[in-house]
Protein backbone atom coordinates (compact mmCIF):
# COMPACT_ATOMS: atom_id res chain seq x y z
CA UNK A 1 0.00 0.00 0.00
CA UNK A 2 1.34 3.58 -0.54
CA UNK A 3 3.00 5.28 2.06
CA UNK A 4 1.93 8.63 1.09
CA UNK A 5 -1.16 8.68 2.53
CA UNK A 6 -3.38 7.22 5.82
CA UNK A 7 -4.84 4.15 5.62
CA UNK A 8 -6.64 4.16 8.88
CA UNK A 9 -7.38 7.40 11.82
CA UNK A 10 -5.47 7.78 14.91
CA UNK A 11 -9.59 7.50 16.35
CA UNK A 12 -10.34 4.40 14.71
CA UNK A 13 -11.61 1.58 16.60
CA UNK A 14 -10.60 -1.67 15.36
CA UNK A 15 -13.50 -2.37 12.99
CA UNK A 16 -13.87 1.22 11.41
CA UNK A 17 -9.71 0.93 10.91
CA UNK A 18 -10.01 -2.28 9.37
CA UNK A 19 -12.97 -1.25 6.96
CA UNK A 20 -11.17 2.10 6.40
CA UNK A 21 -8.06 0.20 5.51
CA UNK A 22 -10.33 -1.95 2.77
CA UNK A 23 -11.66 0.97 1.24
CA UNK A 24 -7.89 2.38 0.75
CA UNK A 25 -7.25 -1.26 -0.67
CA UNK A 26 -10.01 -1.04 -2.87
CA UNK A 27 -9.55 2.05 -4.45
CA UNK A 28 -5.80 1.55 -5.18
CA UNK A 29 -6.27 -2.03 -6.33
CA UNK A 30 -9.88 -2.24 -7.90
CA UNK A 31 -10.70 1.29 -9.28
CA UNK A 32 -6.73 2.07 -9.62
CA UNK A 33 -6.93 5.75 -8.61
CA UNK A 34 -5.18 7.87 -6.33
CA UNK A 35 -6.16 9.04 -2.54
CA UNK A 36 -7.62 12.27 -1.89
CA UNK A 37 -8.09 15.11 0.20
CA UNK A 38 -9.74 14.25 3.94
CA UNK A 39 -11.30 17.52 4.77
CA UNK A 40 -12.08 15.99 8.04
CA UNK A 41 -8.30 15.72 8.84
CA UNK A 42 -6.76 19.10 7.56
CA UNK A 43 -7.30 18.10 4.27
CA UNK A 44 -4.09 15.24 4.67
CA UNK A 45 -4.46 12.79 2.13
CA UNK A 46 -6.58 9.38 3.14
CA UNK A 47 -6.79 6.30 1.41
CA UNK A 48 -10.62 6.38 1.45
CA UNK A 49 -10.84 9.43 -0.14
CA UNK A 50 -11.02 10.13 -3.54
CA UNK A 51 -10.08 13.37 -5.37
CA UNK A 52 -12.86 15.55 -6.85
CA UNK A 53 -12.29 14.97 -10.31
CA UNK A 54 -13.04 11.20 -9.20
CA UNK A 55 -15.33 11.60 -7.10
CA UNK A 56 -16.96 13.61 -9.57
CA UNK A 57 -16.35 11.30 -12.24
CA UNK A 58 -18.35 8.30 -10.17
CA UNK A 59 -16.05 6.08 -8.70
CA UNK A 60 -17.61 6.24 -5.83
CA UNK A 61 -20.60 4.29 -7.37
CA UNK A 62 -20.65 0.38 -7.93
CA UNK A 63 -22.21 0.78 -11.27
CA UNK A 64 -22.83 3.66 -13.31
CA UNK A 65 -26.52 3.53 -13.48
CA UNK A 66 -25.90 4.22 -9.42
CA UNK A 67 -23.53 6.99 -10.61
CA UNK A 68 -26.45 8.22 -12.85
CA UNK A 69 -29.07 8.28 -9.96
CA UNK A 70 -26.93 9.87 -7.87
CA UNK A 71 -26.39 12.77 -9.84
CA UNK A 72 -30.21 13.27 -10.91
CA UNK A 73 -30.58 13.31 -7.47
CA UNK A 74 -28.21 15.78 -6.38
CA UNK A 75 -29.63 18.13 -9.58
CA UNK A 76 -33.44 17.36 -8.63
CA UNK A 77 -33.21 17.95 -4.92
CA UNK A 78 -30.03 17.87 -2.85
CA UNK A 79 -32.16 17.67 0.25
CA UNK A 80 -30.31 16.03 3.13
CA UNK A 81 -27.06 14.97 1.18
CA UNK A 82 -23.62 15.96 1.71
CA UNK A 83 -22.28 15.52 -1.39
CA UNK A 84 -18.73 15.78 -0.80
CA UNK A 85 -19.71 12.46 1.64
CA UNK A 86 -21.37 11.10 -1.37
CA UNK A 87 -19.10 11.56 -4.03
CA UNK A 88 -15.64 11.26 -2.73
CA UNK A 89 -15.57 9.39 0.76
CA UNK A 90 -15.43 5.32 -0.30
CA UNK A 91 -16.27 5.11 4.26
CA UNK A 92 -19.43 6.60 4.16
CA UNK A 93 -22.67 4.52 4.51
CA UNK A 94 -24.38 7.53 2.15
CA UNK A 95 -23.18 5.71 -0.49
CA UNK A 96 -23.32 2.39 0.94
CA UNK A 97 -27.07 3.71 0.71
CA UNK A 98 -27.22 4.47 -2.68
CA UNK A 99 -25.13 1.44 -4.06
CA UNK A 100 -27.53 -0.65 -2.17
CA UNK A 101 -30.72 1.02 -2.89
CA UNK A 102 -31.00 3.19 -6.05
CA UNK A 103 -31.14 -0.13 -8.26
CA UNK A 104 -34.69 -0.51 -6.40
CA UNK A 105 -35.84 3.05 -7.37
CA UNK A 106 -34.84 2.28 -10.96
CA UNK A 107 -36.75 -0.72 -11.15
CA UNK A 108 -39.73 -1.93 -9.40
CA UNK A 109 -39.62 -5.35 -10.52
CA UNK A 110 -36.28 -5.79 -9.26
CA UNK A 111 -37.48 -4.44 -5.75
CA UNK A 112 -40.44 -6.38 -5.27
CA UNK A 113 -38.69 -9.57 -6.00
CA UNK A 114 -35.83 -8.41 -3.46
CA UNK A 115 -37.50 -7.10 -0.91
CA UNK A 116 -40.03 -10.37 -0.94
CA UNK A 117 -37.27 -12.23 0.00
CA UNK A 118 -36.86 -11.02 3.26
CA UNK A 119 -37.62 -12.91 6.30
CA UNK A 120 -40.75 -11.24 7.27
CA UNK A 121 -41.54 -9.71 3.62
CA UNK A 122 -43.18 -12.59 2.07
CA UNK A 123 -46.66 -11.55 2.01
CA UNK A 124 -45.32 -8.67 -0.30
CA UNK A 125 -47.21 -8.28 -3.59
CA UNK A 126 -45.36 -5.45 -5.47
CA UNK A 127 -43.10 -2.78 -3.87
CA UNK A 128 -44.89 0.73 -5.26
CA UNK A 129 -42.07 3.08 -4.15
CA UNK A 130 -38.94 3.82 -3.19
CA UNK A 131 -37.37 6.75 -1.55
CA UNK A 132 -33.46 7.96 -0.89
CA UNK A 133 -32.83 10.16 1.70
CA UNK A 134 -36.31 10.37 2.49
CA UNK A 135 -38.50 12.51 5.04
CA UNK A 136 -42.29 13.14 4.75
CA UNK A 137 -43.46 16.50 3.87
CA UNK A 138 -44.69 18.97 4.99
CA UNK A 139 -42.68 18.03 8.19
CA UNK A 140 -45.13 19.94 10.69
CA UNK A 141 -47.27 16.97 10.11
CA UNK A 142 -44.71 14.64 11.68
CA UNK A 143 -42.01 15.60 13.50
CA UNK A 144 -41.26 18.92 12.75
CA UNK A 145 -37.47 18.21 12.75
CA UNK A 146 -34.16 17.45 10.40
CA UNK A 147 -34.55 13.59 10.44
CA UNK A 148 -35.21 11.67 7.35
CA UNK A 149 -34.98 8.00 6.50
CA UNK A 150 -31.76 6.82 4.79
CA UNK A 151 -34.34 4.81 2.52
CA UNK A 152 -37.81 4.15 2.56
CA UNK A 153 -39.63 1.41 0.50
CA UNK A 154 -43.21 1.26 0.39
CA UNK A 155 -45.47 -1.94 -0.70
CA UNK A 156 -48.61 -3.36 -1.21
CA UNK A 157 -49.68 -6.08 0.74
CA UNK A 158 -50.69 -9.73 -1.50
CA UNK A 159 -53.63 -10.78 0.84
CA UNK A 160 -55.90 -7.11 0.62
CA UNK A 161 -53.73 -4.89 -1.47
CA UNK A 162 -53.00 -2.58 1.86
CA UNK A 163 -50.57 -0.55 1.70
CA UNK A 164 -47.01 -0.66 3.94
CA UNK A 165 -43.14 1.07 4.27
CA UNK A 166 -39.92 -0.17 5.64
CA UNK A 167 -37.84 2.75 6.33
CA UNK A 168 -34.48 2.20 6.73
CA UNK A 169 -31.61 3.29 8.20
CA UNK A 170 -27.89 2.14 7.06
CA UNK A 171 -24.29 2.17 8.61
CA UNK A 172 -21.57 1.21 8.47
CA UNK A 173 -18.97 2.56 10.26
CA UNK A 174 -20.77 5.21 11.65
CA UNK A 175 -22.21 5.93 15.23
CA UNK A 176 -25.89 6.82 15.61
CA UNK A 177 -25.61 10.88 15.29
CA UNK A 178 -24.74 12.21 18.34
CA UNK A 179 -26.61 15.35 18.52
CA UNK A 180 -28.44 15.77 21.86
CA UNK A 181 -32.81 16.55 21.00
CA UNK A 182 -34.78 16.36 24.51
CA UNK A 183 -38.01 15.18 24.40
CA UNK A 184 -40.06 18.66 23.30
CA UNK A 185 -43.42 19.04 22.53
CA UNK A 186 -42.58 18.33 18.76
CA UNK A 187 -41.91 14.47 19.90
CA UNK A 188 -44.27 14.33 22.78
CA UNK A 189 -47.59 15.14 20.52
CA UNK A 190 -47.31 12.02 19.55
CA UNK A 191 -47.12 9.55 22.64
CA UNK A 192 -51.52 10.61 22.65
CA UNK A 193 -51.89 8.02 20.00
CA UNK A 194 -53.48 4.74 21.58
CA UNK A 195 -51.11 2.27 19.48
CA UNK A 196 -47.66 4.32 21.32
CA UNK A 197 -44.71 1.89 20.82
CA UNK A 198 -42.95 2.89 23.81
CA UNK A 199 -42.97 1.57 27.30
CA UNK A 200 -43.62 4.02 30.04
CA UNK A 201 -41.15 6.61 30.89
CA UNK A 202 -39.03 5.49 28.06
CA UNK A 203 -38.93 8.67 26.67
CA UNK A 204 -36.54 9.82 30.06
CA UNK A 205 -33.93 7.36 27.94
CA UNK A 206 -34.69 9.49 24.64
CA UNK A 207 -32.00 11.88 24.78
CA UNK A 208 -29.24 9.37 25.40
CA UNK A 209 -26.77 9.72 22.12
CA UNK A 210 -26.26 6.23 21.37
CA UNK A 211 -29.26 5.31 19.91
CA UNK A 212 -31.55 9.06 19.64
CA UNK A 213 -31.08 9.05 15.96
CA UNK A 214 -32.43 6.13 15.32
CA UNK A 215 -35.34 6.84 18.21
CA UNK A 216 -36.09 9.80 16.10
CA UNK A 217 -35.70 7.58 12.78
CA UNK A 218 -38.51 4.71 14.76
CA UNK A 219 -40.94 7.97 15.72
CA UNK A 220 -40.75 9.11 12.36
CA UNK A 221 -42.18 5.88 11.00
CA UNK A 222 -44.81 5.78 13.77
CA UNK A 223 -46.15 9.48 13.00
CA UNK A 224 -46.20 8.02 8.95
CA UNK A 225 -47.58 5.23 9.82
CA UNK A 226 -50.52 7.06 12.06
CA UNK A 227 -51.51 10.28 10.29
CA UNK A 228 -55.12 11.06 10.72
CA UNK A 229 -55.85 9.66 6.55
CA UNK A 230 -54.52 6.54 8.14
CA UNK A 231 -52.74 5.42 4.35
CA UNK A 232 -50.73 2.64 6.07
CA UNK A 233 -51.82 -0.48 7.58
CA UNK A 234 -48.45 -1.79 8.58
CA UNK A 235 -44.72 -0.16 8.61
CA UNK A 236 -41.21 -1.36 9.91
CA UNK A 237 -37.90 -0.09 10.80
CA UNK A 238 -34.81 -1.21 9.38
CA UNK A 239 -31.21 -1.35 10.48
CA UNK A 240 -28.62 -2.38 8.17
CA UNK A 241 -25.40 -2.98 9.64
CA UNK A 242 -22.21 -4.27 8.72
CA UNK A 243 -21.84 -7.91 9.76
CA UNK A 244 -18.34 -7.35 11.82
CA UNK A 245 -19.74 -4.32 13.49
CA UNK A 246 -20.88 -5.06 16.96
CA UNK A 247 -21.56 -1.14 18.15
CA UNK A 248 -24.70 -0.69 16.11
CA UNK A 249 -26.48 -4.08 17.19
CA UNK A 250 -26.03 -3.14 20.39
CA UNK A 251 -27.20 0.34 20.16
CA UNK A 252 -30.47 -1.83 18.24
CA UNK A 253 -30.57 -3.85 21.38
CA UNK A 254 -30.14 -1.35 23.95
CA UNK A 255 -33.00 1.52 22.59
CA UNK A 256 -34.92 -1.87 21.92
CA UNK A 257 -35.53 -2.26 25.91
CA UNK A 258 -37.45 1.16 25.65
CA UNK A 259 -39.91 -0.78 23.33
CA UNK A 260 -43.45 -2.23 24.34
CA UNK A 261 -43.74 -5.86 21.84
CA UNK A 262 -46.13 -3.97 19.20
CA UNK A 263 -42.95 -1.66 18.86
CA UNK A 264 -40.49 -4.31 18.43
CA UNK A 265 -42.34 -6.29 16.44
CA UNK A 266 -41.70 -2.99 13.95
CA UNK A 267 -38.08 -3.45 14.41
CA UNK A 268 -35.41 -4.98 12.19
CA UNK A 269 -31.85 -5.73 12.67
CA UNK A 270 -30.52 -6.31 8.95
CA UNK A 271 -27.09 -7.73 8.86
CA UNK A 272 -25.23 -6.54 5.28
CA UNK A 273 -24.92 -9.95 3.97
CA UNK A 274 -27.92 -11.32 5.23
CA UNK A 275 -29.08 -9.15 2.22
CA UNK A 276 -26.90 -9.58 0.03
CA UNK A 277 -26.82 -13.26 0.37
CA UNK A 278 -30.67 -13.17 0.08
CA UNK A 279 -30.44 -11.43 -3.26
CA UNK A 280 -27.68 -12.88 -5.10
CA UNK A 281 -29.69 -15.87 -5.64
CA UNK A 282 -32.21 -14.06 -7.30
CA UNK A 283 -30.33 -12.00 -10.04
CA UNK A 284 -31.89 -12.61 -13.29
CA UNK A 285 -29.57 -10.54 -15.56
CA UNK A 286 -25.41 -10.22 -15.95
CA UNK A 287 -26.47 -6.46 -14.56
CA UNK A 288 -27.70 -7.69 -11.68
CA UNK A 289 -25.20 -10.14 -10.82
CA UNK A 290 -22.34 -7.83 -11.32
CA UNK A 291 -24.27 -5.02 -9.04
CA UNK A 292 -24.59 -7.33 -6.24
CA UNK A 293 -21.13 -8.95 -6.75
CA UNK A 294 -19.46 -5.36 -7.02
CA UNK A 295 -21.25 -4.72 -3.51
CA UNK A 296 -20.15 -7.74 -2.01
CA UNK A 297 -16.34 -7.15 -3.00
CA UNK A 298 -16.59 -3.34 -1.83
CA UNK A 299 -18.19 -3.30 1.18
CA UNK A 300 -18.38 -7.56 2.50
CA UNK A 301 -15.22 -9.59 1.14
CA UNK A 302 -12.47 -8.25 3.28
CA UNK A 303 -10.65 -11.55 2.55
CA UNK A 304 -9.62 -10.04 -0.48
CA UNK A 305 -7.69 -6.83 1.21
CA UNK A 306 -6.28 -9.56 4.27
CA UNK A 307 -2.54 -9.87 2.25
CA UNK A 308 -2.54 -5.81 2.25
CA UNK A 309 -3.51 -5.68 5.57
CA UNK A 310 -1.20 -8.13 6.91
CA UNK A 311 1.59 -6.71 4.85
CA UNK A 312 0.66 -3.61 6.00
CA UNK A 313 0.50 -4.16 9.49
CA UNK A 314 3.68 -5.89 9.41
CA UNK A 315 6.00 -3.23 7.95
CA UNK A 316 6.45 -1.69 11.30
CA UNK A 317 6.69 1.71 9.73
CA UNK A 318 5.67 4.90 11.71
CA UNK A 319 4.08 6.23 8.71
CA UNK A 320 1.60 3.05 8.85
CA UNK A 321 0.81 2.72 12.83
CA UNK A 322 -0.22 6.42 12.33
CA UNK A 323 -1.78 6.00 9.50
Amino acid sequence: METDCKHIAPTDDTFTGRMRFHQSWYRRHVLGLPPGPNPSARGELYGNMLCEKDGKAGWNFVTGAVHAYADGRLAKDPTHIEEERLRNNLLSSQPMCFNLFAPLDLDRNLATRLIRALPGFEHVARVTDVKLEYAPTPKEDFLNDGTSFDAWVEYERRSDGALGFVAIETKLTEPFSPTHRDFTERYRRWKVEPAWWWRDGAEDHFPNKLYNQLWRNHLLAFALRYQKALKYAECFCAVVSHPQDVSCPKAVTDYGGHLLPAGKETLLPWSLETLINAWLPLAATREETSWLQAFRLRYLDLDASEPAWQQWQGTGSRTARQA
